[in-house]
């Protein structure tokens, strides 16, 4: 097998503390042949072949470092890895403060014994790297919100960009609020010895987020209704329309296994966005 075909990139995201997400897709991409060999920016992966294989994963935080490269250059990294290396875990790569792990032994001693201390660390990371970015997103969503409301135009497309910024920031933000609502059950389960998973979803803020965006489409029809502004109510309907399809198709995604028919499901979604954009340009073309 050629270098290129045995290492692949898969695209998968999670919250910066869901650790115990990300281990599960990491060996469940080991038992379908890819092992990990590192984490690059954002959602990406990077994957050799193997042979399918069960694998264990671990993911710890090092809130003392600022980055991988801190980490990588420092002094106190090597007694760090021999240590985790008695137990059978073996240094994969790093990522921000991030530093993953693999052990190939049948059952393996846990890498982090103390949940509170793992609590901790984990909160330390978390704030270091998340909280300016929540509150950057959070004035943001303010501003674009707002601005949303009280404008006096709903044409040439303003209010869409706007409702799509302020859904984006308002998302970043409730991530945040998300992730102290999990911790807060943590705590209590550390208090009696217990590891809580993390990226549990939560019902209500996700709840709360299509309860936003309902409200900002609203806004934006109401807009054009009063303003005569048809077609951007024509674009929204054309838009809530392939969202909506987009959706099923996930859906239908998730529930197959086949390959050849998520890939199959993928190239209908972007058939549909491309549809999407011609049919918005024809209406806009109209008036």
């Amino acid at each position: 097998m050629s270098q290129e075909k045995s290492i692949k990139t898969f695209r998968e995201d999670f919250g910066y503390y869901d650790r115990t997400g990300m281990q599960e897709y990491l060996e469940q991409k080991a038992s379908e042949g890819w092992r990990l060999v590192k984490k690059q920016f954002a959602r990406e992966w990077e994957f050799r072949r193997i042979e399918p294989q069960k694998l264990h994963y671990a993911i710890t935080y090092l809130p003392q470092f600022s980055n991988e490269d801190s980490f990588l250059l420092s002094k106190d990294k090597n007694e760090y890895l021999e240590l985790c290396a008695a137990s059978g875990w073996q240094f994969v790569c790093a990522y921000k403060n991030m530093v993953i792990f693999i052990n190939e032994q049948e059952n393996p001693l846990p890498l982090e014994t103390d949940p509170e201390a793992e609590l901790a660390t984990i909160h330390k990371s978390f704030l270091k790297h998340d909280l300016p970015k929540s509150i950057l997103s959070f004035v943001f969503f303010m501003i674009s919100f707002f601005y949303l409301l009280f404008s006096d135009t709903a044409s040439e497309g303003a209010d869409l960009v706007l409702c799509f910024f302020s859904f984006l920031s308002f998302y970043t933000a409730i991530d945040f609020f998300s992730y102290l609502r999990w911790r807060k059950k943590a705590l209590a389960a550390a208090a009696t010895g217990e590891f809580r998973r993390t990226g549990i979803s939560d019902k209500f803020l996700s709840a709360l987020l299509y309860v936003f965006l309902i409200l900002c489409v609203a806004i934006i029809i109401i807009k054009s209704i009063i303003m005569s502004e048809w077609e951007t109510t024509i674009v929204i309907a054309v838009i809530a329309v392939m969202v909506i399809i987009n959706e099923i198709l996930d859906k239908l995604k998730k529930k197959t296994e086949a390959n050849w028919k998520k890939n199959l499901f993928k190239f209908v979604s972007f058939l549909i966005y491309i549809a999407t954009i011609f049919f918005a340009n024809y209406i806009l073309d109209l008036f």
